[in-house]
């Protein structure tokens, strides 16, 4: 069976950039790779094996249901359900990637993205894109990670933070943010308490410096991905 693995973040962390590139990557080492774009307000940048705008196109929905563009894209996630059974490749694939929509909530805290991974019979892993050029201090460092920690509970499977965009800006370790967290009076006590639950829930899927644009770091989080799944089957 292929492992599903579903590439969320939020709008412009690199998803689409990620899913082309890594597919490439995986490739290389010999994987047969199916891509999925989930998302159906955009056309994808590659060539997808299946797209769920082959059945819903958000500004269609737009038109048809006299909507705005945020009702448009919930409608359409609605109306992707219908399709779920569609949008899981036939055929003999190592690995199959699924771009998730460019709004994370839209995958997150719907019905659809539930049942994509009940679809996978939970059998996939989440990698979670967070834009490194966005975390300026040790409180948006506490948010981003904790969101790893939140999808992973949301989906059913484990989430592995990835922080992107490494060649245009730098992320330092958990340590670092941990000590200037103390820094910051009482907001800084509750994102410290944040972390240690952080710390519990997800710190065994390290958080991973990575590039989209230049591959920087893709072995890295291939090794994190066998690492998840080292007692569930032989990835090599």
């Amino acid at each position: 069976m292929a492992l599903p693995i579903f590439v969320t973040g939020h709008a412009g962390s690199g998803k689409s950039l990620l899913t082309e590139n890594f597919s490439g990557f995986l490739e290389k080492l010999d994987y047969r790779v199916a891509k999925v774009n989930l998302d159906p307000a955009s056309p994808p940048r590659y060539n997808p094996d299946l797209d769920i705008r082959e059945f819903v196109k958000t500004e269609e929905i737009m038109i048809k249901y006299s909507l705005g563009i945020n009702g448009a894209l919930l409608r359409s996630i609605e109306v992707g359900i219908k399709y779920i059974n569609s949008l899981y490749p036939d055929g003999n694939w190592d690995f199959v990637i699924f771009d998730t929509p460019g709004q994370l909530e839209l995958f997150i805290f719907t019905d659809f993205g539930k049942e994509m991974v009940e679809k996978s019979r939970k059998s996939g892993v989440c990698i979670f894109l967070v834009d490194s050029s966005r975390i300026e201090n040790s409180i948006h460092y506490s948010a981003a990670v904790s969101q790893s920690a939140v999808i992973s509970m949301m989906l059913g499977i484990p989430a592995i933070t990835a922080f992107n965009k490494s060649d245009v800006a730098s992320v330092r370790d958990l340590n670092y943010y941990a000590e200037k967290i103390r820094e910051e009076g009482v907001l800084g006590e509750f994102f410290e308490s944040l972390l240690r639950f952080v710390e519990l829930t997800s710190i065994i899927y390290r958080p991973l410096r990575i590039s989209a644009k230049t591959e920087d770091g893709f072995y890295e989080l291939f090794t994190v991905i066998n690492e998840v799944f080292c007692a569930c089957g032989d990835l090599s």
